[in-house]
């Protein structure tokens, strides 16, 4: 059963628009600014330069549109297309651009190899590529109901099983003709009284924080609440398919456990840099 990823994008984000500012994401995508040591981008850039932002979801622009509308910057555009074909874009034909942003939404890719190459051929040489993805626990019951689709043949939104550790997107990065590749394990959570990104940083990959903790027998609860989100409906229906799939994410489930019987969710998630 295939899926549209453009079609799939825009029906998940244009859902989420009117709230996004609310959850981590505004801050993340600061973090990655600061990462590539960027002033705020309408001014960084001169009046010479260009910010531009592609995203698939019309609910997004209109959100981001609303923000332009405020600064009126004559330096900053939006455009109404799919990051995966850029090929297509008009407006972007024959640049090459000092930095490319790519935050939360790699793993919205079924082929993240081929879109990191992508775009990389229209990085100028010294340019930078900077994307993530989150760790493969963060999202417990995501990283489950993603087997479970695989399994049926009903793939979900989200392609998260390809990267279990920083080296998957590293290795990924280097293949798509970037060098250099700094690997960097971020929070999502929130941290009270702070927004600084050194505060963000966290020292040792293979030691996350623990963000939430369920019992391996609130597998059924855990499913039923899951596949009412946008991103599973591939698994919510028809009634026999939603059977199915909870009977197997309860073995998935299971297997995310450890020898107490909890699953633990972490905090974080992998940030890649690199060079061309």
């Amino acid at each position: 059963m295939a899926r549209n990823q453009p079609a799939d994008a825009q029906a998940l984000y244009d859902s989420r628009s009117d709230t996004y500012d609310d959850s981590h994401h505004p801050r993340l995508a600061r973090h990655f600014v600061e990462m590539l040591q960027l002033e705020p981008a309408s001014t960084m850039v001169g009046p010479s330069g260009r910010v531009m932002g592609v995203d698939v979801s019309t609910g997004m622009l209109d959100e981001a549109n609303k923000k332009l509308s405020h600064h009126e910057p004559k330096n900053v555009s939006f455009h109404n297309h799919s990051m995966a074909d850029l090929n297509s874009l008009d407006a972007i034909k024959d640049k090459q651009f000092d930095a490319i942003i790519c935050c939360s939404a790699l793993v919205l890719l079924e082929d993240a190899a081929a879109a990191l190459k992508h775009w990389t051929k229209y990085l100028r040489r010294g340019g930078r590529l900077i994307v993530d993805v989150t760790h493969p626990v963060n999202l417990a019951a995501g990283t489950a109901l993603e087997r479970v689709g695989q399994q049926l043949g009903r793939p979900i939104m989200y392609h998260r099983e390809p990267f279990q550790r920083p080296e998957d997107l590293s290795s990924r990065m280097h293949a798509a003709g970037l060098h250099n590749v700094e690997m960097t394990f971020l929070s999502i959570m929130d941290i009270p009284g702070t927004d600084a990104l050194k505060d963000y940083i966290m020292p040792d990959f293979s030691q996350p924080k623990v963000q939430a903790v369920y019992d391996v027998e609130e597998a059924d609860d855990v499913f039923e609440t899951a596949v009412e989100g946008t991103a599973y409906t591939n698994l919510a229906s028809p009634p026999e398919v939603r059977q199915r799939a909870k009977a197997l994410f309860k073995e998935e489930w299971s297997k995310l456990a450890d020898i107490d019987g909890k699953v633990r969710v972490v905090d974080g998630l992998f940030v890649g840099m690199g060079w061309k």
